[in-house]
C-alpha cells in the first residue's frame, strides 16, 4: 500500500489536523505493515499558486519561453501529479479557513487537477482519470459545520470532496475533528470524536 499524506497548516505545534491525520496514517500503517507512506508538508512549504505561463501550457496547449522559473514550476506539478497517481491511499490534514480549505492545499489541487491528466472531458461528461483511490479527509473546524445551519458555510468538505471525485476519487471519508477552539476540552473531545470515526471506518 502506497500513502500519500498531506498537510497544510501552517502550524507546525498545536496543530490538530496534524495531529488527526498523523492519527489516521499510523492506523493505516499499524494494519498494512507493507505500506509506504511519501509526505509532503503544504503548511510549511506551499507549492506556488499556478502562473500564467503555466496554466495556458497546460490547459490551452500554447507555447511559452521555458524559462528556469516555469521549468521549475512545471517540474514540480508533474511530481505532484505522479505522486498522487502512484498513491493507493491519499490522507488529508485539512483545517478549515475562513469556511473553506488553506489556500496552500488549494494550490495543490490547482497543480494535481489538470485536463488530460487527471480528468478529461467527453460528450457524457466529465471522466476522472485515476479512479481506485481512498481519501481520508482530516477535516478540523473551529466551531461546529455540521449541524444544518453550520452547513450552509460549508465550503470546505463539500468542494474537497467534490474536487477530488472530478479526478475520478470517489471513495472519501471524512474525519471530522470540530468545535475544536471551543475551550481546551474541545480539542480533545474533537480529537476523540475524530478517532472513534476513524476506527468506525476502518473496521467495517
Amino acid at each position: 500500500m502506497k500513502i500519500l499524506h498531506l498537510d497544510s497548516s501552517p502550524f507546525t505545534e498545536g496543530s490538530v489536523s496534524r495531529e488527526l491525520s498523523a492519527t489516521i496514517v499510523a492506523e493505516l500503517c499499524a494494519r498494512h505493515h507493507d505500506a509506504v507512506v511519501t509526505y509532503r508538508d503544504l503548511g510549511t512549504t506551499p507549492p506556488p499558486h499556478l502562473s500564467a505561463a503555466a496554466m495556458s501550457m497546460l490547459h490551452n496547449s500554447q507555447e511559452e519561453v521555458m524559462t528556469p522559473a516555469l521549468v521549475a514550476e512545471l517540474d514540480g506539478i508533474y511530481q505532484s501529479i505522479e505522486e498522487l497517481t502512484a498513491c493507493d491511499v491519499l490522507v488529508i490534514g485539512a483545517p478549515m479557513y475562513n469556511h473553506s480549505i488553506p489556500s496552500n492545499l488549494k494550490a495543490w489541487l490547482d497543480q494535481v487537477c489538470q485536463k488530460g491528466l487527471t480528468f478529461r472531458y467527453t460528450p457524457q461528461g466529465v471522466v476522472g482519470l485515476i479512479p481506485g483511490k481512498t481519501v481520508y479527509i482530516a477535516s478540523t473546524r473551529g466551531g461546529v459545520y455540521s449541524t444544518p445551519e453550520g452547513k450552509l458555510h460549508d465550503f470546505q468538505e463539500p468542494y474537497l470532496a467534490s474536487i477530488l471525485e472530478l479526478m475520478g476519487v470517489a471513495d472519501c471519508h471524512v474525519i471530522r475533528a470540530e468545535g475544536v477552539s471551543r475551550q481546551a476540552i474541545g480539542r480533545e473531545k474533537g480529537l476523540a470524536e475524530g478517532r472513534e470515526t476513524l476506527l468506525q471506518i476502518l473496521n467495517a
